[in-house]
Protein backbone atom coordinates (compact mmCIF):
# COMPACT_ATOMS: atom_id res chain seq x y z
CA UNK A 1 0.00 0.00 0.00
CA UNK A 2 2.86 2.16 1.02
CA UNK A 3 4.59 1.88 -2.30
CA UNK A 4 1.68 2.56 -4.39
CA UNK A 5 1.51 5.96 -2.58
CA UNK A 6 4.71 6.90 -2.99
CA UNK A 7 4.93 5.81 -6.64
CA UNK A 8 1.59 8.38 -7.26
CA UNK A 9 3.02 11.33 -5.86
CA UNK A 10 4.36 13.49 -8.52
CA UNK A 11 6.76 16.48 -7.11
CA UNK A 12 8.83 17.13 -4.53
CA UNK A 13 5.85 19.58 -2.77
CA UNK A 14 3.60 16.79 -2.98
CA UNK A 15 6.10 14.21 -0.89
CA UNK A 16 6.70 16.93 1.45
CA UNK A 17 2.91 17.25 2.25
CA UNK A 18 2.48 14.03 2.57
CA UNK A 19 5.41 12.71 4.36
CA UNK A 20 4.76 14.14 7.65
CA UNK A 21 0.76 13.25 7.38
CA UNK A 22 2.09 9.37 7.36
CA UNK A 23 4.84 9.98 9.85
CA UNK A 24 6.10 11.80 13.10
CA UNK A 25 8.63 14.33 13.51
CA UNK A 26 10.49 12.10 15.13
CA UNK A 27 10.53 9.19 12.74
CA UNK A 28 11.11 11.61 10.32
CA UNK A 29 13.61 13.07 11.77
CA UNK A 30 15.17 9.34 12.02
CA UNK A 31 14.92 8.63 8.43
CA UNK A 32 16.44 11.87 7.67
CA UNK A 33 19.57 10.92 9.94
CA UNK A 34 19.88 7.26 8.60
CA UNK A 35 19.69 8.49 4.92
CA UNK A 36 22.72 11.17 5.60
CA UNK A 37 24.56 8.39 7.18
CA UNK A 38 24.02 6.14 4.37
CA UNK A 39 25.15 9.08 2.25
CA UNK A 40 28.32 9.83 4.06
CA UNK A 41 29.20 6.40 4.34
CA UNK A 42 28.89 5.72 0.71
CA UNK A 43 31.00 8.97 0.09
CA UNK A 44 34.11 7.15 2.38
CA UNK A 45 35.50 10.57 2.55
CA UNK A 46 34.65 10.89 6.73
CA UNK A 47 35.54 8.25 9.73
CA UNK A 48 32.23 7.09 11.81
CA UNK A 49 33.31 9.95 14.17
CA UNK A 50 33.47 12.40 12.35
CA UNK A 51 30.38 12.04 10.68
CA UNK A 52 28.71 12.01 14.14
CA UNK A 53 30.71 14.89 15.43
CA UNK A 54 29.83 17.32 11.95
CA UNK A 55 26.33 15.67 12.11
CA UNK A 56 25.39 15.44 15.61
CA UNK A 57 24.16 11.86 15.01
CA UNK A 58 25.00 8.90 17.68
CA UNK A 59 27.94 6.62 16.96
CA UNK A 60 25.10 3.88 17.55
CA UNK A 61 22.80 5.17 14.57
CA UNK A 62 25.92 5.36 12.41
CA UNK A 63 27.31 1.79 13.09
CA UNK A 64 23.49 0.26 12.67
CA UNK A 65 23.70 2.70 9.20
CA UNK A 66 27.02 0.84 8.17
CA UNK A 67 25.91 -2.61 9.37
CA UNK A 68 22.82 -2.32 7.47
CA UNK A 69 24.73 -1.09 4.39
CA UNK A 70 27.59 -4.32 4.67
CA UNK A 71 24.35 -6.37 4.62
CA UNK A 72 23.12 -5.31 1.09
CA UNK A 73 23.32 -6.50 -1.92
CA UNK A 74 25.43 -4.89 -4.43
CA UNK A 75 22.36 -4.07 -6.18
CA UNK A 76 20.70 -2.35 -3.30
CA UNK A 77 24.48 -0.04 -2.96
CA UNK A 78 23.91 0.76 -5.87
CA UNK A 79 21.03 1.84 -5.87
CA UNK A 80 21.81 3.65 -2.63
CA UNK A 81 24.27 5.63 -4.34
CA UNK A 82 22.59 6.43 -7.37
CA UNK A 83 19.80 8.41 -5.34
CA UNK A 84 22.08 9.75 -2.73
CA UNK A 85 25.45 10.86 -4.34
CA UNK A 86 23.98 12.57 -7.60
CA UNK A 87 27.21 14.25 -9.01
Amino acid sequence: MINELLLDISSKDDISLVLPLLLSSEELNAINARVLVYKELLLGERSQREIAKIHNISIATITRGSNNLKSMSNIEKELLQTLLIRK
